[in-house]
């Protein structure tokens, strides 16, 4: 009885720690995943808000605009409005958003806010444009990952920098979602500031 007793926790040894970890693998893959179709959601209803002149973001400064004004913050509380896999609080501290208008499609680039592993804040851009203009959006959500260990490949950031400059560091995987549109003609689109 003793020698089946020693023989069964060594087969679950053996057998329920990979079996364990697979579990929490498949869950953490689950949460990025439905985490990706919120974000994929959100992005596009947040800019169908901005290609129709209902919001618009307006860079370092406003020279005039009919549409609703929202700050950095304002958008993030409002995109985190359609996410609901995660709190308010946890989501506008994690997503993070490019805004950025275009006179082609043919300028249209994207230049990537990861580099060597280090997420930099600073090099996004919130401005909307004005009536007309090709405006590339991007929103990246920070998931910071609980199996760093076992889903490595999903690990993109380790380090994060602010646009204030103070870097955090972690295991994050950047989810990101894209949308390109072009603003409506409409003359109530009058966001004039030309800097991002």
């Amino acid at each position: 009885m003793i020698e089946t007793a020693g023989a069964t926790a060594v087969e679950f040894a053996l057998i329920g720690l990979p079996f364990i970890f697979m579990i929490f693998t498949i869950i953490e893959l689950a949460l990025i995943m439905v985490l990706s179709i919120s974000l994929e959601d959100a992005a596009s209803n947040m800019a169908r808000k901005i290609r129709v002149g209902l919001y618009v973001a307006p860079g370092d400064t406003v020279t005039s605009t009919t549409g609703t004004q929202l700050d950095l913050t304002d958008f993030k509380t409002h995109l985190c409005g359609y996410i609901y896999l995660v709190p308010a609080s946890m989501c506008t501290a994690q997503v993070q958003v490019d805004i950025r208008p275009f006179t082609s499609f043919s300028t249209v680039d994207l230049p990537s806010p990861i580099t060597s592993g280090t997420f930099n804040a600073s090099t996004l851009c919130y401005y909307s444009g004005s009536e007309g203009s090709i405006v590339l959006m991007r929103v990246y959500y920070l998931w910071p990952l609980i199996g760093a260990f076992w889903l490595g490949g999903l690990n993109d950031v380790s380090a994060y920098t602010t646009s204030g400059g103070s870097t955090s560091t972690g295991q994050w995987a950047a989810i990101g979602a894209t949308e390109v549109f072009v603003n409506e003609a409409n003359p109530n689109i009058s966001n004039t500031t030309n800097s991002c």
